[in-house]
């Protein structure tokens, strides 16, 4: 009973089982558990809410953990830190996204896939 959905006595063992709400039970049992879409979260500048891209090598190639807003009005292009770690800024977005949820109760607009809005 304490292990229910966890699969524990299961033919799937350690796999992954997906689905239900047994995995918010799992990690909520000793402290707040939130689960959070990650729609354009790694997309979109953290600042301005406009597009980023991937900034290019020497050779031509895209560098794929460096990004860059190319917003004139960015708060981030004006002070020279415009480029920025792809990590950093993917997480930073998700934070905002669920500390939005989770305060006002509803998505954060520019990262609500447009289904849901």
């Amino acid at each position: 009973i304490g292990n229910k959905g966890t699969g524990v006595v299961s033919h799937i063992k350690g796999y992954n089982r997906r689905g239900g709400n047994w995995i918010k039970e799992l990690h909520g049992r000793y402290t707040i558990a939130a689960i959070n879409d990650e729609h354009m979260t790694f997309q979109l500048c953290i600042y301005c809410y406009s597009p980023i891209v991937h900034l290019k090598n020497a050779d031509g190639s895209k560098s794929l953990g460096t990004t860059r807003c190319l917003n004139p009005i960015c708060v981030s292009v004006m002070y020279v830190r415009a480029s920025n770690n792809r990590d950093q800024m993917s997480i930073t977005g998700i934070g905002i996204s669920t500390m939005t949820r989770l305060l006002l109760g509803t998505n954060s607009p520019p990262f609500t896939p447009p289904n849901k809005q």
